[in-house]
This record gives C-alpha cells, structure tokens and sequence, in this order.
C-alpha cells in the first residue's frame, strides 16, 4: 500500500493511541489480579478505563476545535479535522457515558442506596463535580444532535464544553486512584488536560486577543442572481497570504446585516425546535477564497442557504470585515500529477475560481474543468473561465447543465480523459456528487 494512501488514517491513529497511553499507564501501575477479583473490583477498573479514554478523548477534542494550525497540517485539513472533531466528541461522550453506568453499577452490587448517594450533593464536591459535568455535557450534546440551532447559540453551546471539561478535570484530579500510585499517568493526564483548556482559552475565551485575524474592508458587492452574491474587500492593512482553494472565516461588522437579525428567535417547524440569536457580532462564517494571491483585493462568492447567507445580500461597501485563516488543503499545487480533472457543482465552483485566476506558465498542469449547475444561467463565471482557457492550451472548460446535459457521470469523465488512471481528480459541491 501505497504511503499516500495512509496519510488520512495518521491523524486518526495518532488520536486514537493519544487515548490509548493512559490505559497501558494504568495497567503497569499496578498488578492487574486486584484489580479484577471480584464483581464490584471489575466494574471499577473498566469504570476508571473507560473515564481515562474519555477524558484523553475530550481533551483533544478541544484541541481540535481551536483550529491550530499544527493539527489541521496532521489531519489533513481543516474538513477532515471537523470530521475527526465530531466523531472524537461523540466517542468522549459514549465513554464517558459506560463510565457513569459502570460506576453506579459497581455500588449497586453494594445496594441501590449506595449507588444513588452518588448522585446527590451529599457525595461530596469530588463526586458531585462530575455528575454536574457529565450532565452539562450531555444536555450540551442533546442541544447539539437534535435541536436545530442558529449559528450563534450553536457557538456558545460548543463553548460550554469547555467549562464542561473543567469540572470534569477537578473530579478527576480530586478522585483517589491509580493516578496517584503513577507519577507517569498523573503527569500524562494533567499534560491533556493542560491541552484541552489551554486550547479552550486560546479560541473561546480570548480567540479576539490570540488569534491572529487581519482587518479588510468591502469595497464591492455584486449580487450576481437573487441567490448567489460576490463581495469583493481591500486590506486594511497587511493583505492575507494564502494558496488557491483554501477558504477563511470572516466576520462582517455592518449595520444593514445586524438589522437583518431579531434579539432571540424561537420556532417550530417540521418537528424541529429551532434557535436562533440575533447577535452576530461574533459570528465568523467559512467561505472559499475566489480571488488570485497575487490580486490586491480579496473575493468570495456567497450562496444565500441559511439565515446569515442570505442577510449578506444586504451588506453595504465600507462595511468592515475580519478574516482569519487562510485554512485548507484543498488545492491544485497539492496533488501529485500534473494533470488534473477539476469537477465543481454549482457554488462549490468557488475554489476553483482561485485556482484558475492564479494558473501561471509554470505550471505545467494539463486541466479539464467541469463546471455543473442546474440551469446554464446559474453558470456565473462561466465567461471568465472561457477567456482563460482561451489564453491557455492546457485549460479547458466544459459546461455540464442537468436540465439539458443531465447529471455528470463518471462514464462520461472517463470516456473523454483516456489517461484518467494518471489524472488527478478534484471535486467540490453537493454532496449528491
């Protein structure tokens, strides 16, 4: 197997054996036969294993969440990172979980008196920490998988996890146990949970004083259709360094936008409770670059899908932005073979904008674009992308509209690439592709 191959599975791996380490430090802290002789020993020990993992996993899930930048280049970009965040947070949370039910389960095999003391205040502040926190967590997560919720009050509940983990932590540093036997598992523990709220207080508590952004300005907004919107912004300062195809998250300061959103909205609809903020100072939203590097201005294209998407259409020129990033991997300079088939669906056309405005005579990529949307006059760019290929012999453009050419298949891409086997392929746009 080929080493590119592996590279997906190495964030993953490192993650998974980062959970693994205080398991083996456990076991070599002290002889297993006590530890499993007996019905209340056994639940106990898996209990503390299954609360060490989770606390390694739920530490690095915080880490994953402040975008640093040495963990997106591990994972592989910031999309696969997210992916790793979502799956690492729910394998916390069903840890976490076995340890709750084995703990009571444990004292139950004394009598259900003694497992339910566990629950109340009386237990004690070591005891009480942790049943506040694995609550908070799971209504946080409740919150999170099965309540629709805007976009602000989603950020402040992924927030709350971090307070979440604070408790937690005290009831894991307060607990009496093998950590105390292992200087090793002791100092490895406190090393994540070091990890996890340091990288808490780096993006959400003081993400505006850390966090490097850069100030622009909006300097132009063409309103393409009545969905889909360009906004064009001029550094304030320092412009933003970035490759073609990666994206930012952006933050518009406008009064026309901030209008466009009521205090506190509440809803029902579709069996689905639904909440919604109207504050949007702290709102930054991800969108593809589309302009070149070398361009002095910095473009995205917007498709109005949500509440904020399609309040951006209001947006007025001199109205402030801040940009962070730029993030992702996703780009024509990184992959292997010179040629490339490039695959877009509707607005996901977006870095590939970036990637052709900045093809250079260097290059010496071989390029097939495919460009799909539903309708031909959804194809904005469309004439900007033939007067590149125009000027360049290594660029083509192949407009694919479903309501006349049908959807785009992978017979057809390979019908019309014979060397597709030695191609590189990169798409972006709806899922269904």
């Amino acid at each position: 197997m080929h080493i590119e191959k592996l590279a997906p599975l190495r964030g993953p791996l490192v993650l998974a054996t980062l959970c693994a380490v205080p398991l083996i430090l456990w076991a070599r802290s002290a002889p297993l036969d006590g530890r499993f002789s007996g019905e209340l020993a056994t639940l106990t020990s898996i209990a503390v294993l299954l609360a060490y993992a989770g606390m390694s996993a739920f530490a690095l899930n915080l880490a994953l969440g402040a975008r640093l930048r040495p963990v997106e280049a591990l994972l592989g970009g910031l999309d696969r990172m997210y992916r790793s965040h979502r799956v690492l947070g729910q394998a916390a949370f069903v840890l976490l979980l076995g340890h709750v039910a084995l703990i009571l389960t444990s004292r139950a095999t004394i009598s259900t008196d003694t497992a339910v003391d566990l629950l109340r205040p009386g237990a004690g502040w070591t005891v009480f920490s942790g049943v506040l926190a694995f609550s908070a967590m799971t209504v946080a997560i409740v919150l999170t998988l099965f309540v629709h919720l805007g976009h602000e009050v989603f950020v402040y509940v992924q927030r709350t996890f971090g307070f979440v983990f604070l408790a937690a932590s005290y009831h894991v540093f307060t607990t009496p146990g093998a950590r105390e036997d292992s200087r090793a598992l002791n100092l490895y523990m406190a090393g994540l949970a070091t990890l996890g709220l340091g990288a808490f207080i780096y993006r959400s508590l003081l993400g505006s004083l850390l966090v490097r952004r850069r100030k622009y300005r909006v300097v132009r907004v063409n309103r393409l259709d009545e969905l889909v919107t360009e906004i064009v912004m001029e550094p304030a300062g320092t412009p933003l360094v970035f490759s073609p195809g990666q994206f930012v998250f952006v933050n518009f300061r406008s009064l026309a936008l901030s209008e466009q959103f009521h205090p506190l909205e509440l809803s029902v609809r579709r069996k689905t409770f639904s909440i919604r903020a109207g504050e949007i100072a702290n709102q930054f939203h991800p969108f593809s670059i589309t302009s070149a590097p070398e361009e002095p201005t910095l473009r995205i294209t917007v498709k109005a899908v949500g509440d904020y998407t399609r309040a951006l259409r209001t947006l007025e020129t001199g109205a402030e932005a801040i940009v962070e990033g730029p993030y992702g991997s996703f780009s024509h300079r990184n992959v292997a073979n010179r040629r490339q088939v490039w695959m877009a669906g509707g607005i996901g056309v977006t870095p590939f904008l970036s990637m052709a405005r900045s093809l250079g005579d260097r290059d010496g990529l071989s390029v097939a674009l495919y460009y799909c949307v539903e309708h031909e006059p959804e194809a904005h760019f469309l004439e900007e992308l033939h007067a590149i290929a125009q000027e360049r012999q290594d660029f083509r453009v192949t407009l694919v509209a479903r309501d006349t050419d049908g959807f785009l298949t992978a017979e057809r891409v390979a019908r019309e690439h014979e060397d597709l086997t030695s191609s590189d392929v990169l798409i972006c746009g709806p899922p269904a592709m």
